[in-house]
This record gives C-alpha cells, structure tokens and sequence, in this order.
C-alpha cells in the first residue's frame, strides 16, 4: 500500500475521534435548554492508536507514518479525547471506528463508529456510518442523565493538525 493511502485512512478515523469529543465539549457546557439549538466546538485528539488485522496477525500502529499500515475491513482506531471549551477541559470521550470498506485505488474507504462522552451530568452517545472525507456527520442517539431522550446530528471538520470543528444540531 501507499504511504499516501495510509496516512488518508489514519488521518479520516482520528478525525472521527475528534468528532465525538467535541460533540461533548459542547453538551457539557449547556443544560437541557441548549436542546433544538446549534453550537460549535473545538477538539483535541489523543495520540493515534490503530489496530492493524494483517494476514500475519493484529498489528498496533501509533503513527501515520508507519511504512507497515495496511488498512483493511475489520482494522479500528480507539480513542480517548479530551473535550475542550474555550481552550478548557470539560470532559472526555471515548470510542472506536471499525473500517468495512477500502478502495485502495480511490483513497477512500468506509467506517462504522461508536462514541460515548462523560460529561457534567450524564453521557451522550453518537454513532454512525462515515468515510475519510475532511468533513463527517454523525447521529446523536441518546444520552443518560441530563440527556436522556437526546437526539439530533454532528458536523466534524477535520483540521489536519489534530484539532477539529464541530457543529452540534440537537433536536430534543
């Protein structure tokens, strides 16, 4: 594979770590009045983590530059984020994208990702299917807590320096 491919397939499923968390950041400073309103974030990605299923065995990767990243369906990125508000810390997030498809040739491959953030009163959860476009929209699909009932969407933008923007769309 292509350095090239590699580094595109890691930097898309650090991006979708960066997703959640900042989904969080923004929940943690608002109560339930800041349901059916738009807000924005900003996010810090912890450092890479990649599991790497090769023919010779599951293979941890923790740099985009690895010569040996070969991504392909059933290989995941797990993370632990630290949500961040105007600079501060409010919270953390966690979770995992598990690539289903690669086109080796396009550079564009397929993800599943589950989230969960712990914020000031409760959790929220985001979970969807995405690819390694800068730009990813997720599903809010409940909460616990203070966000019980939460619903709505995600917007990430991945900066490409391991920072991101997001826009939070909560409907309930």
């Amino acid at each position: 594979m292509r350095t090239s491919t590699a580094t595109t397939v890691v930097a898309g499923l650090g991006a979708l770590a960066l997703a959640g968390t900042a989904f969080a950041a923004g929940a943690a400073g608002h109560d339930r009045h800041a349901r059916g309103r738009t807000l924005e974030f900003d996010t810090q990605l912890s450092d890479f983590f990649f599991q790497d299923f090769g023919p010779d065995g599951v293979r941890e990767v923790t740099s985009v530059q690895d010569p040996l990243l070969s991504p392909s369906r059933g290989d995941r990125n797990v993370f632990e984020d630290v949500l961040l508000r105007h600079g501060r810390e409010v919270g953390s997030g966690s979770g995992s994208c598990i690539v289903t498809d690669v086109d080796l040739e396009a550079g564009v491959f397929t993800l599943q990702c589950d989230l969960t953030y712990e914020l000031p009163g409760g959790q929220l959860a985001v979970q969807g299917r995405t690819s390694n476009a800068p730009e990813k929209t997720l599903a809010v699909v409940g909460g616990t807590g203070r966000y019980v009932g939460a619903s709505g969407e995600v917007t990430f933008t991945e900066l490409g320096d391991g920072t991101g923007t997001l826009v939070i769309r909560l409907e309930r």
